[in-house]
C-alpha cells in the first residue's frame, strides 16, 4: 500500500457528536482514489464506477490527521480496482475497495493505454 495523501479533520468537517461526518470521509476517499487511479494508469480521464462496502472502523476526531493508502491494484481492459485505507497513527479508521473506469473526451468507456 502506498501513501497517496493526508487530510486533517477540521471544525467544519465534524458533526454534533464531534466526529468526522461520514459524507466528508467519502468525499476525501473519492478525491484521493481519483488521484491514485490517474497516477497508476496515466490516463487523463478516469471516473468513479463504484466503491465496495465502506467500513468506518473508528471515529475521526477534530485535529486527527488521516493518511490514505492505496494499493493491491488490478488493471483491466478499461478499469482499475484497488484497495484504499484511511489510517490515524497507523491504525485503520476506514477501508473500502474502489473501481475507476477510463473514459474518452465524450465520456465513453475506453481501453486503458498500456504503453
Amino acid at each position: 500500500m502506498r501513501l497517496v495523501s493526508s487530510k486533517m479533520c477540521m471544525l467544519k468537517d465534524i458533526g454534533q457528536n464531534d466526529n468526522l461526518f461520514g459524507g466528508n470521509m467519502l468525499k476525501w476517499v473519492d478525491e484521493i482514489s481519483a488521484i491514485y487511479a490517474h497516477m497508476t494508469t496515466k490516463e487523463k480521464r478516469m471516473v468513479t464506477l463504484k466503491f465496495d462496502e465502506m467500513v468506518f472502523k473508528k471515529p475521526v476526531k477534530l485535529g486527527n490527521i488521516v493518511e490514505f493508502y492505496c494499493g493491491n491494484s488490478v488493471i483491466g481492459t478499461s478499469s482499475i480496482r484497488f484497495d484504499i485505507e484511511g489510517k490515524i497513527d497507523e491504525e485503520i479508521v476506514f477501508r473500502t475497495t474502489a473501481v475507476f473506469v477510463a473514459v474518452d473526451e465524450n465520456g465513453n468507456k475506453k481501453e486503458i493505454d498500456k504503453n
